[in-house]
């Protein structure tokens, strides 16, 4: 008897850190916002809480942090407007 196949869950349902601490950690604010908005646009059917996921790695800056949280703050209102031109 062959095993069930998978079904592929949807990008929305998909459990995720919100962080790529590598990302976080170089400081490349391009990468950071493609990052970040990658995450967002992950929740634009809603039920998405912007969190670290246990803390902020003390590698991370506190100007790169606050970068991050004004990205969240200015792009994670619920509905989200999110499209290709934002990533």
């Amino acid at each position: 008897m062959k095993p069930l196949a998978k079904r592929p869950t949807p990008l929305a349902a998909r459990k995720t850190p919100c962080a790529n601490w590598k990302v976080w950690e170089t400081g490349d604010r391009e990468a950071i916002r493609r990052e970040v908005l990658h995450k967002l646009k992950a929740a634009k059917g809603g039920g998405m809480i912007f969190q670290s996921d246990h803390s902020v790695s003390s590698s991370v800056s506190g100007p790169t942090y606050d970068y991050i949280v004004k990205l969240v703050r200015e792009h994670g209102r619920y509905p989200l407007q999110l499209d290709e031109t934002n990533l």
